[in-house]
């Protein structure tokens, strides 16, 4: 009997255990350089520059990437800290809506819905209070009609150059935003990035670069 008590305890033990485990499936995997969606059936390289965050699978925003090497504005060289990183959130879910109205959905102040709530949890462009269109074109991922939407927002810093000063100088700026979205059968891939203005066109070409190398699996959508 108490052999058998000892048993139950033991195996009640190891029930928290596996529950983490399930909690804690990823999103998909990296081998080489090369991230594989383990839900939504698409693959893509990253680019060496580029440091690569998976994350949960109940999460819709799959893979969260951020520059290593990135530019540093003028305005900022007495204080890097208040540079921008550059950011690419990667979305994916199944849709109704094409890509283009998808877009216009996010773009909208008016437009609501729970789906539009999760993804502007990281577009994080989009809470800025002014933004300037600049630009809106098509673009091919894998045999599919995307588009790729660009926009900037003028931003004032109160920047503190040392621990020690009093106060801080007033600098000008701005942030680049940009989302590619491309859609296969039901899955629809939103890709968000937010930067220095200055440093946009290089660092969209790496975004672009890593966006147009995706390929989907046989179904397009999840497996």
């Amino acid at each position: 009997m108490k052999r058998f008590i000892l048993l139950a305890a033991a195996l009640l033990m190891m029930v928290p255990t596996v529950e983490a485990r399930r909690k804690t499936k990823k999103a998909g995997s990296i081998d080489g350089s090369v991230y594989s969606d383990g839900r939504y059936g698409f693959k893509f390289t990253v680019h060496d520059n580029w440091k690569a965050k998976i994350n949960r699978d109940e999460d819709n925003f799959r893979i969260i990437l951020t520059q290593r090497k990135y530019g540093t504005p003028a305005r900022y060289q007495d204080a890097p800290d208040y540079t921008k990183r550059p950011r690419l959130a990667v979305y994916a879910d199944t849709c109704t809506m094409g890509v283009y109205p998808l877009l216009d959905s996010l773009l909208s102040e008016s437009f609501e819905s729970e789906q539009k709530k999760a993804i502007m949890k990281e577009f994080e462009f989009f809470y800025e209070p002014e933004i300037i269109p600049k630009g809106l074109s098509r673009i091919e991922i894998s045999g599919e009609s995307g588009v790729l939407w660009s926009g900037q927002a003028k931003y004032v810093k109160e920047v503190q150059t040392s621990a020690g000063s009093v106060g801080g100088k007033r600098e000008y700026g701005s942030y680049a935003g940009a989302v590619i979205a491309v859609k296969k059968g039901e899955t629809v891939l939103l890709a968000h990035l937010m930067c220095e203005w200055e440093f946009f066109d290089s660092v969209l070409k790496e975004v672009t670069t890593m966006m147009t190398g995706l390929e989907w699996n046989e179904e397009g959508g999840e497996s």
